[in-house]
């Protein structure tokens, strides 16, 4: 082996390492066979495996599927061709999400995953209120987590509206999330439907968007917002399990 030879080698070597350390059964691997088939590929397409393959485990999460199989054969079959034109994500780092767009908005739902913040008592004002059937509780509590349930989501809000041409700071994995997010026009009968959807379980809703027509939310496949919205979050739920089990 020339000089030459041995150092395109460790250049090799080292592309594949930066590779192979991000795949979940790396040190249960074959990292021989697995080699073998990344000096088979050419650059551009050892380029690609690198930098789908954030987004091809997160497919995978995303569709509840554990990969278990080996780096060998996700090189060999060029498995990073199954991740759909558009996922593509930063493979390492944040990303900024344009406020409304689909990676702000994932963000948004992401947040509103969480539980609600605890409420303040109700006041005695408002308790006679109730009592003397004059407001419904349940109204009013609906209306209180609005305001006070997910301080978070209203302080995206707000900027939204102060500040629209700031966005916010995501992580690729959530640029993932909202890549296959679908938009709705402000006002349509859709729009309508998300309000009513948003109202129903006590959610914030985007009632100032400024000059945006247009806001992204997960895509309906002919269901309704209440089952796009519980699918988002089984996805979400999935990514983390399947996080929690790799450590």
């Amino acid at each position: 082996m020339t000089g030459t030879d041995s150092e395109d080698r460790r250049t090799l070597r080292k592309s594949f390492l930066k590779f192979y350390r991000q795949w979940p059964t790396f040190g249960d691997d074959s990292d021989e066979r697995a080699f073998a088939e990344w000096q088979g590929l050419t650059a551009e397409d050892r380029e690609r495996a690198s930098t789908l393959l954030p987004a091809f485990l997160t497919l995978a999460a995303m569709k509840g599927r554990a990969v278990k199989f080996a780096a060998s054969t996700y090189l060999r079959d060029r498995r990073w061709q199954d991740v759909p034109e558009g996922m593509e994500a930063p493979a390492t780092g944040p990303a900024m999400a344009a406020t409304f767009g689909k990676a702000w908005m994932a963000e948004r739902f992401i947040r509103l995953s969480e539980p609600c913040t605890p409420l303040p008592p109700l006041t005695r004002f408002q308790e006679h209120e109730i009592a003397a059937g004059r407001t419904d509780r349940s109204a009013l509590q609906h209306e209180r987590m609005q305001k006070m349930g997910w301080p978070s989501v209203n302080a995206m809000h707000d900027q939204a509206v102060r500040y629209p041409g700031r966005g916010v700071r995501v992580p690729a994995e959530t640029v993932l999330l909202g890549s296959d997010f679908e938009p709705v026009k402000v006002g349509s009968d859709l729009w309508l439907a998300w309000e009513q959807e948003h109202r129903a379980r006590g959610y914030p809703w985007l009632s100032d968007t400024g000059r945006a027509e247009w806001i992204y939310f997960p895509p309906l496949d002919d269901g309704t917002p209440a089952t796009a919205l519980n699918g988002f979050f089984d996805r979400l739920q999935r990514i983390g399990q399947s996080e929690a089990a790799a450590q």
